[in-house]
């Protein structure tokens, strides 16, 4: 690995949503609470399973990146202000430049 990357500098969390507008208020959320300095929305379509049957929706993905020490509170919000019964909230540790990282990690 490269001397200018750094490991478990951030958190990765995945969430999907409804629509684009549930999307965005949810990242517009995210960062006034301060939880992350990025949130990105991309729309996606989705294949899965629900309730004993083949779904397929158009979604939205939100992927919030986040400092490691973030990462229980941005949980616990996802929880409470997500639209689903069942969010997909998926965390991932990731390596980031160290200009990236010394970004992320200044105060907001």
């Amino acid at each position: 690995m490269p001397l200018d990357l750094y490991n478990d500098s951030l958190a990765l969390v995945i969430t999907t949503e409804s629509d684009y507008n549930n999307a965005r208020n949810l990242a517009n959320y995210i960062l006034k609470m301060q939880l992350s300095k990025c949130v990105s929305l991309s729309k996606i379509d989705s294949i899965y399973c629900w309730e004993g049957s083949i779904e397929e929706a158009q979604e939205v993905q939100i992927t919030i990146k986040a400092k490691p020490e973030l990462l229980d509170h941005l949980i616990i919000t996802l929880k409470k202000k997500h639209t689903y019964e069942i969010p997909q909230i998926i965390c991932l540790r990731a390596s980031s430049s160290a200009e990236y990282k010394e970004w992320l990690t200044q105060p907001f």
